[in-house]
């Protein structure tokens, strides 16, 4: 059979009825009714979530929100050239967006708890990585949406492109009077929304969906244009934080290296280490005696030849008035809890590998009683048996061993069945074992064989 490509990878035979499509998606921009519950208890959902750093709680909240509808409409519009539903969309989602930012304030100014979650740190920098994830599960979101059978598909671009999330965060940025929290965080839903707008026009395009009827030159230039800028003012910002990330990275990674040769080729005892990429600063504190400025022209050396050109390299030693303690003790107890972390892990594994031993071993043990018991209910005549589990090897040079299960059975006359179908039946309980029966038949003398007696004396 020909291998086609183009069959495989075919779009249009699964693609559902062109109205369904245009009628699926304009009710998804719908703003009010249910979808206005709806997007009031996800809101509440993930700012939950982020606040006690649950991931799985954010999930939820991100599976049941309906922001999708709006964006996808945004997008689909945009394709078909039908400025009124791109209107309406961008309305429902402006409102969209009002009240969760509105609900997420209120409830992080109300919340107790107000420490920086790790949750609510990781949607405060966007990148260029979060634009290929908008984009893609954009594409995935369109593909799905134009299918004839219902696809769990959507749901899942919601939780990759995580839409709720950022505005929740921005909300957080809100009630603690936090700008910088804000501005990353809704530049990241902008993101996001953006390029799911922006793939979801390009697969319109690529699907061949019916333009709208009142659609003209006019308006499908003004919209390509409106679209065009808006890519671009997405563009660029996120692609400066990703450069700063990059660069952040590669300056943390270098100075770890570094440090770690250093510790190995000087024997350096460091005791404590404070990398600030941003500020290209490094402040190490150290045991024993040496020139402080000879150890920072060491390392300062190492990272340049690493590549890392701009760092600032500060020596304490153990001796010295400026140690920040608190730094130290901070850093030995992040030590101390990792390695205990990883001992307590090597620990609990063990256990587990033991207690499912012991359990397979139970398992096991009743189920030797149980052929036994039934092996004496099929066959009377056994009047003993005794199985017991072993390993046997090739030869003496052999590596590998087989398991064995040995069963020796006493009976009083002849068996009724043939000792091979006997360890035939027995195989088949324990399939993983090489099973060997021996069968020691002893007889009764009924007649009770009398020994030689002596005549009696006269």
């Amino acid at each position: 059979m020909k291998f086609d490509i183009k069959r495989l990878f075919d779009l249009f035979s699964s693609q559902g009825d062109t109205e369904a499509i245009d009628a699926s998606i304009r009710k998804g921009a719908v703003f009010g009714g249910a979808n206005l519950w709806v997007l009031f208890f996800a809101i509440l959902i993930a700012s939950v979530g982020l606040n006690v750093n649950s991931t799985a709680v954010i999930i939820g909240a991100m599976l049941i929100s309906p922001l999708m509808g709006p964006i996808l409409a945004i997008g689909y519009g945009a394709g078909v050239g039908d400025i009124y539903l791109i209107k309406r969309s961008a309305k429902s989602l402006s409102l969209f967006v009002l009240i969760s930012l509105v609900t997420a304030s209120l409830y992080f100014s109300l919340s107790p708890l107000d420490k920086v979650q790790s949750e609510i740190l990781a949607r405060t920098s966007p990148t260029v990585w979060d634009i290929l994830i908008a984009f893609f599960g954009g594409c995935a979101g369109i593909v799905a949406v134009t299918r004839k059978e219902v696809s769990t598909v959507v749901p899942g671009v919601a939780i990759a492109t995580a839409l709720m999330p950022p505005l929740c965060t921005a909300g957080f940025g809100i009630a603690n009077g936090n700008f910088q929290f804000f501005i990353g965080a809704f530049y990241l839903f902008t993101i996001n929304s953006v390029f799911i707008a922006f793939s979801t026009l390009i697969f319109v395009k690529i699907l061949r969906l019916p333009m709208h009827v009142h659609s003209d030159q006019k308006n499908q230039r003004k919209t390509r244009l409106w679209v065009a800028a808006a890519v671009v003012a997405t563009v660029l910002p996120s692609s400066y934080f990703t450069l700063q990330l990059l660069r952040n990275e590669v300056f943390e990674n270098s100075v770890a290296s570094v440090l770690k040769q250093s510790e190995q080729s000087a024997k350096l005892l460091i005791l404590s280490r404070k990398v600030d990429a941003k500020a290209r600063r490094v402040e190490l504190t150290l045991g024993g005696e040496r020139n402080k400025k000879d150890v920072a022209q060491d390392i300062t050396r190492l990272l340049t030849a690493a590549g890392v050109k701009d760092a600032h390299v500060e020596v304490r030693y153990s001796g010295s008035d400026r140690i920040d303690i608190s730094a130290l003790k901070q850093e030995l107890q992040q030590d101390i809890y990792q390695t205990t972390l990883q001992q307590l892990a090597a620990e609990t594994a063990r256990a587990e590998t033991l207690r499912k031993q012991v359990a397979q071993y139970q398992l096991n043990t009743k189920r030797q009683a149980d052929v036994i018991a039934e092996m004496m209910i099929l066959f009377p005549e056994i009047t003993s048996a005794t199985v017991a589990r072993g390993v046997t090897k090739a030869s003496a040079e052999s590596q590998s061993t087989n398991e064995i299960l040995s069963v020796n059975l006493a009976v009083k006359e002849k068996l009724s069945v043939d000792t091979d179908r006997l360890t035939h039946w027995i195989q088949e309980k324990f399939p993983s074992m090489q099973v060997q029966t021996t069968i020691n038949v002893s007889v009764a003398d009924e007649a009770a064989e009398s020994k030689p007696t002596l005549p009696k004396a006269k």
